[in-house]
């Protein structure tokens, strides 16, 4: 499949149904999960504020993690190495442990596996990621997953100010800086890991307001300020407080922040229109630089040597 498809298919890929089983009783919430299958933990932490929601992104799991601890284990491979010790100890201490994974060795560990289909890059399959977590904790409604794909549907029309992003970050040889909002710190970050795995470039990202209590002293004076282009992610309609943080951040510290607005009137809509817009930018920037946004040689060469003795 081609890349370019691969970004097509977000809008199908929400229409998948298959959900995790949630149990009826839990106090807490740990999501373990590498690279581009973490990003759906970050997305539902974002989302989700009934419960405390806890990332893993090592070996290790948190001390609390016991039988009233839901514990969800994301690999699209099934076999990333940390994932699987992560699960094997919440495992040991008790937990509620589901999957969400095309097959490999998790799916043969975990009973209560989602299996969603294979072909893609992990990074890729984002909606079959985050759907079966989702709809299984009854976060969205059909309604509002409708709405989002109708939008998805729509965005392939116009993708001229997605290759102007991307052409003028290669113009000028440019590191992309990125701001969320609150609500899309998970979407600014996935910019950032879709511009180093589909372009292979550097990027940062951060949030507002908390990018005001330290990279606002750096955003005034700065070394070679020039070098970096930033944006900033916004849902449509935007917190009085945060859009006056942005305009003031812009003034005083004399820099451009291209904002990039979500669409729809949800959350939902909003992230995932948001993660699409990243994906064509990334891709059009690959495109600029000729690299091909789905080689990943060197991290699979990574994974070889971690397996060589020592």
């Amino acid at each position: 499949m081609e890349y370019i498809e691969e970004i097509r298919s977000l809008e199908r890929q929400l229409s998948f149904r298959k959900v995790i089983e949630i149990p009826d009783h839990f106090d807490n919430i740990v999501v373990a999960g590498m690279g581009g299958s973490g990003i759906a933990g970050m997305i539902l932490r974002d989302f989700y504020t009934e419960k405390p929601v806890i990332l893993v992104n090592s070996y290790g799991i948190p001390d609390f993690v016991d039988s009233k601890t839901l514990f969800i284990a994301i690999s699209y491979s099934g076999n990333t190495e940390e994932t699987l010790e992560a699960t094997r100890r919440a495992m040991e201490k008790g937990a509620h442990i589901r999957a969400v994974t095309t097959g490999g060795r998790l799916a043969e560990v975990v009973d209560e596996s989602v299996i969603i289909p294979e072909g893609y890059q992990p990074r890729s399959a984002v909606g079959f990621l985050t759907i079966p977590i989702f709809m299984g904790l009854g976060l969205v409604d059909e309604s509002e997953v409708e709405e989002t794909r109708k939008l998805l549907r729509g965005s392939d029309l116009s993708v001229d100010p997605f290759r102007k992003f991307a052409g003028e970050i290669f113009d000028g040889e440019k590191i992309p800086v990125i701001f969320g909002t609150p609500g899309l710190g998970s979407v600014a970050y996935r910019w950032k890991t879709q511009f180093n795995e589909n372009a292979k470039v550097l990027a940062y990202s951060t949030s507002f307001p908390e990018l005001n209590h330290n990279d606002t002293m750096a955003l005034e004076n700065t070394y070679r300020k020039d070098e970096f282009y930033f944006f900033v992610l916004t849902p449509k309609s935007v917190e009085k407080e945060i859009n006056k943080r942005i305009r003031i951040t812009s003034e005083l510290c004399r820099v451009v922040l291209n904002r990039v607005e979500g669409e729809g009137s949800t959350l939902f809509s909003n992230i995932f229109s948001l993660i699409h817009k990243g994906d064509y930018i990334s891709y059009f920037l690959a495109q600029k630089r000729g690299v091909d946004p789905r080689n990943v040689k060197i991290i699979e060469k990574l994974k070889v040597e971690l397996k060589k003795q020592d």
